[in-house]
């Protein structure tokens, strides 16, 4: 259940709201590191799987 990052209850103080605003700001910088980590890790993972393949192949040469 996703929530609604625009919603702002009217109860607030302008400090809190402030606070709100940097938690939210926070949230979707936390949110970006994460999906640039997965992105990273997949082309890490990629690149070993690749590189097993290759291994593999250059092996696979020297018993010919």
């Amino acid at each position: 259940m996703e929530e609604d990052d625009s919603y702002v209850p009217s109860d607030l103080t302008a400090e809190e709201r402030q606070e709100l605003e940097n938690i939210r700001r926070r949230k979707q910088e936390l949110l970006a590191d994460i999906q640039r980590l997965k992105d990273e890790i997949a082309e890490v993972a990629n690149e070993i799987e690749n590189l097993g393949s290759t291994e593999e192949s250059f092996s696979f040469c020297f018993f010919f």
